[in-house]
């Protein structure tokens, strides 16, 4: 349903000028800071997420193979694309990636903003995410376990 694509110069504009809802964006950074970071870390691996040739929304993943640490470190779909299924299809299809990079992965971690309304928490918990008690900052962390 949804597939990931390299960010080039070619398309680069395309990812970033993708935004969620207003009420959203104290949860995730832009698309802008996310390829900037990702561009200077070693254990990044940054798609856009594309749903037929349109741009829906971006990912990316923390891969330390070293450590064996494999996180969602950015997740967003455009406001103008959400509740279509391209979340939960990019989801599926995260789990598949991160198999494939990191055969002997056994878990995947990510964190989020929790908030009373509107939050993150059920999305997560509906593609399989578990709650694990800890807390990053101010974030909770959730696991999916393969």
């Amino acid at each position: 349903m949804v597939e990931f694509r390299e960010i080039t110069k070619d398309n680069l504009i395309d990812i970033m000028i993708l935004k969620v809802h207003d009420h959203q964006k104290d949860q995730v950074a832009s698309n802008a800071a996310s390829i900037a970071e990702g561009n200077y870390s070693e254990n990044a691996w940054f798609r856009g997420i594309y749903k037929d040739d349109k741009p829906v929304g971006f990912v990316m993943l923390y891969l330390n193979h070293k450590e064996k640490e494999y996180d969602v470190w950015r997740f967003m779909i455009d406001k103008n694309h959400q509740g279509k299924g391209y979340g939960k299809a990019a989801m599926e299809l995260i789990k598949k990636v991160v198999k494939e990079l990191a055969p002997d992965a056994k878990e995947i971690e990510l964190s989020y903003v929790p908030k009373e309304k509107g939050g993150a928490d059920a999305f997560y918990k509906k593609v399989g995410f578990e709650d694990t008690g800890k807390m990053l900052d101010d974030e909770k962390v959730m696991v999916f376990k393969y």
